[in-house]
């Protein structure tokens, strides 16, 4: 009889402390943190098993390997999005974010306005604990401010922090915003202005490689929540969220209108001559910006001075025009020129740390953008002057 071969049982191959995505697909997993191998490559969201309380009494903390987890409520609707075996408290390093926005960050938001303090240091972080996602995107704030701030901070280990909260807010967020509902959507509306936030502060500690384009980021998050939201803008309008955060600046928007007349910024009105360059829809798009521009350059003017600008100033964003939106993401120079405009209104603002140096680094990238086209670069002189008054 011939002898048989007993078939050698093969290695156990898969990791045992590897991301829940590998795990469900039964592959190997790279244990790399924050994202494996294996996500990176698909571009999907990592998430990972918590630490048990012995393990997590070894090594002190590493932003390297450790897991930023709050699970999601299964009565918001999304069960996919509670990570399993996941623990809904705050680590250590969270509950050191939550105490810095509650003590230093939440002042920073609207500086000029003490009375609404109170809204970003409690009402907010309350909302928050019961829409976890809220929570994250505020950590990741407060995680930027710190950086910014605190010269003795781990400026590195910060960031990492801040971008593993961020994305578990995006990771819901974008969920939400495909069937948002009236639940949810005053905290998406939360949400997306900390992410408008969020997007230009994160830059502060470092210049951004594409200005423009983060700027093209925050516009579609302004605008993409107030397509979504339309359905639910009534609810949104009569939260007390709203209230606190916009609504009095926004519904005297009509009454700034009548207190300036026909008083006008001609030199934004005289972009309608560059508009007139283009064709059929291209110009229609720059024209509707350039006039929804002009309207809040005079608003500006006519409003209260305090930070309650940016909330004017981040009307127009909402305003644009899809078409529009998809000049500026090619660059095409009139759309550039525009929002070199919008640059230097923001350049007028009160000043706040998560604008900083925004205007300069903008006019800046604009002029990159007419090296192709130099005839158009007159048409920079005034916010030249405004951003670089003494060149």
């Amino acid at each position: 009889m011939a002898e048989q071969r007993v078939a050698k049982r093969k290695p156990h191959t898969k990791s045992r402390k590897g991301c829940f995505q590998c795990k469900q697909r039964h592959t190997k997993c790279s244990e790399e943190h924050p994202r494996c191998a294996k996500c990176t490559h698909l571009d999907i969201h990592c998430t990972w098993p918590t630490i048990s309380n012995r393990q997590s009494l070894s090594p002190p903390f590493n932003p390297g390997n450790h897991v930023y987890m709050l699970v999601e409520h299964r009565r918001f609707g999304s069960p996919d999005l509670v990570t399993p075996g996941a623990s809904p408290e705050l680590s250590i390093p969270d509950l050191r974010l939550l105490h810095h926005w509650t003590t230093e960050a939440y002042k920073t938001l609207q500086p000029g306005l003490v009375s609404k303090h109170s809204m970003w240091q409690n009402d907010f972080p309350e909302l928050g604990f019961e829409y976890p996602f809220l929570l994250h995107g505020i950590l990741a704030l407060s995680a930027v401010h710190k950086a910014v701030s605190d010269p003795l901070s781990n400026k590195q280990s910060l960031l990492l922090q801040a971008d593993s909260h961020i994305s578990w807010a995006l990771s819901t967020y974008r969920k939400y915003l495909q069937t948002p509902t009236t639940e949810t959507v005053i905290p998406m509306f939360m949400l997306s202005t900390l992410l408008v936030t969020y997007s230009l502060a994160a830059t502060q500690s470092g210049e951004p490689e594409d200005p423009i384009g983060v700027l093209h980021h925050c516009f579609r998050l302004l605008k993409g929540i107030s397509v979504t939201g339309y359905p639910h803008w009534q609810h949104i309008k009569s939260s007390e969220v709203f209230s606190n955060l916009a609504g009095t600046i926004l519904s005297n928007l009509e009454s700034l209108d009548t207190r300036a007349g026909d008083e006008e910024t001609p030199a934004i009105l005289q972009l309608e001559e560059l508009a007139d360059l283009l064709d059929f829809q291209d110009k229609d798009a720059c024209m509707n910006a350039i006039n929804e521009l002009h309207t809040t350059s005079v608003q500006l003017r006519k409003a209260l001075p305090d930070c309650e600008e940016y909330t004017i100033l981040f009307v127009w964003p909402a305003k644009l025009t899809d078409h529009f939106l998809g000049l500026l993401s090619v660059r095409n120079p009139v759309a550039c020129v525009i929002v070199g405009y919008y640059a230097a209104l923001l350049a007028q603002g009160c000043p706040v740390w998560w604008i900083g140096e925004w205007p300069h680094r903008v006019i800046t990238a604009t002029q990159q953008v007419l090296a192709w086209t130099p005839e158009l670069l007159k048409w920079l002189e005034w916010p030249m002057q405004i951003i670089h008054p003494t060149a």
